[in-house]
């Protein structure tokens, strides 16, 4: 798939998760390229008359919805829809996100919707979370040092950059064939860790955008 397609892609995804916000809704606005032609595709309807208000999940993204005319608000009270890309989805709903460093702020946001709609790409469909094979953490700076020690055995690499709130952001490699929830519950319980990228959905929240149009998530390849 060319970037033509694939831009192809998250814009019919972004179109199809657009098609489903209400009049006078709250959004989650998330972080991810798929997020942004979601974000782009809520504008045009608000450009329309759509009425609607969004909490971005990251700086870039409240940059976006503001060019794209989308009111942005506080999270002070439960949000209708959220919607955000990933980087790898199982057919199972195991998803892992953070690639962009956000997904603290997009976990938060993603629970505090009544539903959470995960755009991709028929590329970031896998059959085993082996296949993208990283798990980004964000920790403390106060605990970087100790938490990448807990972490030895998973080849920890510190990105060069913090997250929008400063945390650091670590990549591991679990082992292939590891139960990634169980790895991902020991990392959650390590003292410093604040959170991962690894998020569990319903399937059926899962849009998968095509140069054609969005469908659900197909069966593993």
């Amino acid at each position: 798939m060319d970037d033509h397609e694939r831009q192809a892609s998250w814009d019919a995804a972004g179109t199809a998760v657009a098609a489903l916000v209400e009049d006078g809704m709250r959004l989650g606005l998330g972080t991810g390229r798929s997020a942004a032609a979601g974000i782009r595709a809520v504008g045009r309807r608000v450009r329309d008359g759509l009425r609607g208000s969004g909490v971005p999940t990251s700086v870039r993204r409240d940059d976006l919805a503001a060019l794209e005319g989308i009111p942005c608000i506080p999270l002070d009270e439960a949000l209708d829809l959220a919607f955000d890309g990933a980087d790898a989805v199982t057919a199972d709903g195991l998803v892992v996100k953070g690639a962009g460093g956000a997904m603290v702020r997009e976990r938060i946001v993603a629970l505090a919707a009544r539903r959470f709609i995960v755009l991709i790409d028929d590329s970031k469909c896998v059959g085993s979370l082996d296949e993208w094979g990283r798990l980004p953490v964000a920790v403390l700076p106060f605990a970087e040092h100790s938490v990448t020690r807990a972490l030895g055995e998973m080849s920890p690499i510190r990105r060069e950059s913090l997250s929008d709130d400063g945390l650091v952001l670590i990549d591991v490699v679990p082992p292939a064939g590891s139960d990634w929830r169980r790895i991902a519950d020991d990392i959650a319980g390590i003292p410093g860790v604040v959170d991962h990228g690894l998020f569990v959905v319903d399937p059926g929240d899962v849009l998968v955008g095509r140069p054609g149009g969005a469908h659900p998530m197909p069966a593993v390849r």
